[in-house]
């Protein structure tokens, strides 16, 4: 190989490449995956070399470290030193950089407790190897425990993140498992649903042009963020049917518009007969112009309507016509289970809600094409007999 020498003495090979030095040795042996047969293992240096005698002077270190039998792999070595010399705050954004499969709104989740919660902490300030199980407890007994859920996040956050520590051999266990009393689920909220008439109510309740997203939040189970995104291309008026291919979300100040949060809840939804009139009036009075065209959307600006805007008309709304502690997602449990009451069936319910199951053999089961049809048509008539 042009501009490449290697020289080769009792132990080790040194590779002289350019301006640089470059040393390797064999020791041990390693099954190779392709022959099935033990090989014998190259382990080089993690650093090149200025001259060919800095690369033997590290070679006899090696083979003196063999001899000793205190060797370890020249891999684990650096690893350990770059362990030692960084912290839980550092590697944590280490970790959060390089974590690219995160969604905005996760990215930003984990951002928020680094910042608030562990960076700040004793904890953070902690070199990666020394930190104990003992001081994981420790720092899970200091957070404010009065909002149980933020605490639990945080916890849930620090735990995955020194998953990541092990993952990439910088500490041999996470520290922060089986931590007692931190990372349980949260209890679920008791939620009565709406009546039919309680839910036209607060829709008459909502700005005119936002009315309509009262009615698809409950008897089409959409979620704010996929209502807020929906387009008159999603919507065919002569089938019934709206199509789930996006949804909006806030990541800090930044407004993002990305597949749903799961591949489950890209769907189909069907709309019952009786609330048809109302998608067609709303088309033809409040959505924009065009296939791009937004259902629901600001004003000024003609963008998606942001999150807090549409809470804060949702709860004006509830607090008008009397209904308290009721979120806007919890509708999607009220159009549940009037759809449950009229016949679906629990794989029929996990298609429309578009919830991810737990058991693979569920994601096999058809849904009863004519069944359905059958279940929205008596939710229809429910819903109809309210109007």
């Amino acid at each position: 190989m042009p501009g490449s020498k290697t020289t080769r003495r009792e132990w080790g090979t040194v590779r002289h490449r350019g301006t640089l030095y470059y040393a390797t040795y064999r020791h041990g042996t390693a099954l190779d995956n392709k022959t099935r047969q033990f090989v014998s293992v190259i382990h080089k240096a993690p650093i090149s070399f200025q001259t060919e005698g800095a690369a033997r002077v590290w070679l006899d270190s090696e083979r003196q470290l063999i001899e000793s039998g205190t060797w370890t792999s020249p891999i684990e070595r650096e690893r350990a030193t770059k362990a030692e010399a960084m912290t839980l705050t550092e590697y944590a954004n280490v970790w959060l950089e390089q974590a690219t499969h995160l969604r905005p709104t996760t990215r930003n989740l984990y951002e928020r407790q680094i910042r608030a919660r562990i960076a700040p902490s004793a904890l953070g300030d902690t070199p990666l190897p020394e930190i104990a199980r003992a001081d994981v407890g420790a720092w899970w007994r200091s957070l404010d425990h009065t909002h149980e859920r933020t605490a639990d996040i945080a916890y849930t956050v620090l735990r995955t993140i020194l998953y990541g520590a092990v993952d990439d051999g910088l500490i041999e266990a996470n520290p922060a498992q089986r931590i007692k009393g931190a990372g349980k689920p949260s209890k679920r909220r008791t939620i009565d649903p709406l009546t039919p008439a309680q839910v036209a109510a607060v829709a008459d309740a909502m700005p005119p042009q936002w009315r309509l997203g009262v009615l698809l939040g409950a008897w089409c189970g959409l979620r704010s963020g996929e209502i807020r995104e929906l387009r008159r291309k999603d919507i065919n008026t002569a089938t019934g049917v709206i199509k789930i291919r996006r949804g909006v979300t806030r990541a800090s100040s930044e407004v993002v518009i990305g597949e749903p949060k799961t591949r489950a809840s890209i769907r189909d939804v069907r709309i019952p007969a009786s609330m048809l009139p109302d998608v067609r009036q709303h088309l033809l009075d409040f959505a924009q112009i065009g296939d791009e065209g937004l259902l629901f959307y600001e004003a000024s600006g003609g963008k998606n309507v942001p999150d807090n805007r549409w809470r804060r008309a949702w709860l004006k709304a509830c607090e008008q016509v009397g209904i308290e502690d009721f979120h806007f997602h919890d509708l999607r449990k009220t159009g549940l289970t009037y759809l449950a009451l009229n016949g679906a069936t629990a794989r029929e319910l996990q298609v429309i809600a578009g919830h991810t199951t737990a058991t693979m053999a569920m994601r096999y089961q058809e849904v009863a094409d004519d069944h359905l049809t059958g279940v929205y048509d008596r939710l229809s008539n429910q819903i109809g007999g309210t109007r």
